[in-house]
């Protein structure tokens, strides 16, 4: 597991937040290692348990896993039978807050860090992975009252957004990026200060970039350039914000 993970890390360039995540989900598939036909059976079945969406995440590390052990002689290729476990089929639409709502939560948080934390994320819709691992002095830059930053996102993809001085400036102030806090603690945090806000909504980090998405749709910014934004390698990804919007939108009566 071990090699794998550094061949990821050095061949593959998967970042800190990706790496951890396969990690967790070898950890759970070296127990039904040596890897076997009755093993692999024992391990589909014992996911069922969890949600699609982890489902299908677990499925799709575990058989990368395997077919770079069968691709360098560690384990027999063979007809590669880990290959054909299906992971369920679901589409789930994203969940975004009100902008409001949002505001709620940021002004019922009394800690001046994870104001400026969350603050952050609602205003660049960053991925919680990019702004833990996001350095200033190497991917940003301050141009008169804007700043310029640049995320590195999933498949180690570089993007670039515009945004407020004022953004940047309060996280920097704040030391969000000097305390590094877990995915977790983020979470946890998140989720206190929602229910101190009042909102009674399932809240998370992501919750927050789902706002960002679809509250620049509402404001008129073209898919395209939300895509580009986001960090989306695909316009149909992005596209799932229009399905988001969709019963916000009133028909008007033609005959």
């Amino acid at each position: 597991m071990k090699d794998f993970l550094e061949y990821l890390r050095v061949i593959k360039k998967r970042t800190p937040g990706t790496l951890a995540q396969y990690t967790s989900i070898l950890k759970e598939f070296s127990k039904f290692e040596p890897v076997s036909r009755v093993s692999f059976s024992r391990y589909a079945e014992k996911i069922t348990k969890n949600a699609p969406k982890t489902q299908k995440n677990k499925l799709m590390v575990v058989k990368e896993y395997l077919n770079w052990k069968a691709d360098n002689g560690k384990i027999p290729a063979g007809d590669r039978y880990w290959n054909q476990a299906d992971s369920p089929r679901y589409k789930r639409l994203p969940k975004a807050l009100d902008i409001a709502e949002v505001q709620e939560i940021i002004k019922a948080i009394d800690d001046p860090y994870w104001r400026a934390f969350f603050s952050f994320i609602a205003n660049t819709g960053a991925r919680i992975s990019e702004v833990l691992t996001f350095e200033p002095e190497k991917q940003a830059a301050f141009i008169g009252e804007f700043a310029m930053i640049s995320f590195i996102g999933k498949g180690n993809k570089e993007r670039t957004l515009r945004v407020s001085r004022a953004v940047l400036d309060n996280a920097i102030e704040a030391g969000v990026f000097k305390r590094r806090v877990t995915i977790a603690g983020a979470g946890q945090a998140l989720k206190r200060y929602a229910k101190k806000a009042g909102i009674t909504k399932r809240v998370s980090p992501h919750t927050l970039r789902h706002t960002f998405a679809v509250t620049q749709i509402t404001n008129g910014m073209p898919i395209n350039q939300l895509q580009a934004i986001l960090g989306h390698s695909s316009v149909a990804t992005t596209g799932v914000y229009l399905e988001v919007l969709a019963d916000r939108v009133t028909v008007p009566q033609l005959i």
